[in-house]
């Protein structure tokens, strides 16, 4: 977004038309509600223009929709808006937003793009590829973590990531009744990532482990796991047709 931003004040946008609330940042971290959006909007307004209104994280604020469709509705308003949890991915969000609008998927580094980044940022690079493979697996294709100086502190960093990505964003915006029983499918299937996985298989490999889990549990696992993008659905392709009706798939899981 701060790209974006840079872009209209190269267009000689005036910077009292660029308003920019990152609502995880001091002083905007006690808006929770949407009469407190609504407010911070209104006295961040500039009197004439049109408004380029930028949120970051702002899935922290209950009931941001209405507040987004109503000044949307006001046509002087241009607003991007960012956030990182599984309600904003899972496609819920595109429900409750009306009118136009344009959805960019943000994913971490492929393995080209981490060594592009590594040498744009002039950091060393390893002659041997598996090496840097090596790396790029232990560093999980986080930015971030490239300017992080030694293993030790960039697996902190990645575990501090993938921690958040669970506690704060899936467990807190999904009901997970068991979470034991989540946790025993998602480990599961990264243990396993790049198999052929079914709904059995895992019922049936987790029962060797005395672990009984209902079809319907591990069903809506996957789901909140899927709507995370944690994993992708890869399904596996049959010349016969009438297979793909059958309820039960056979699929194979990417991380």
């Amino acid at each position: 977004m701060k790209m974006v931003a840079d872009e209209l004040r190269d267009k000689k946008i005036s910077d009292t038309n660029i308003c920019f609330i990152d609502l995880d940042k001091y002083g905007y971290k006690n808006i929770k509600t949407s009469e407190a959006l609504e407010k911070i909007i209104f006295d961040l307004r500039p009197k004439k223009g049109i408004v380029y209104l930028f949120i970051d994280e702002i899935q922290n604020v209950k009931g941001f929709e209405e507040v987004l469709n109503s000044f949307r509705l006001m046509d002087r308003y241009s607003i991007f808006i960012t956030g990182s949890n599984s309600y904003l991915l899972s496609g819920e969000l595109v429900t409750k937003l009306t009118g136009r609008y344009l959805e960019f998927e943000f994913l971490t580094l492929g393995f080209d793009e981490y060594l592009s980044m590594k040498k744009f940022y002039k950091k060393s690079i390893d002659e041997n590829k598996l090496v840097e493979l090596n790396n790029y697996i232990l560093e999980g294709g986080f930015l971030r973590a490239l300017f992080l100086d030694g293993i030790k502190e960039k697996r902190t960093y990645v575990r501090g990531v993938i921690n958040e990505i669970f506690e704060k964003d899936i467990k807190k915006n999904n009901k997970i009744r068991s979470v034991q029983a989540f946790e025993m499918v998602r480990n599961y299937i990264i243990n396993n990532f790049g198999a052929t996985i079914s709904i059995s298989s895992i019922k049936k490999e987790l029962s060797k482990n005395n672990y009984n889990i209902k079809n319907e549990t591990i069903k809506r696992n996957i789901e909140i796991l899927k709507y995370a993008k944690l994993i992708y659905e890869c399904d596996r392709f049959d010349m016969k047709s009438k297979k793909i009706f059958k309820g039960e798939k056979n699929t194979i899981w990417l991380i």
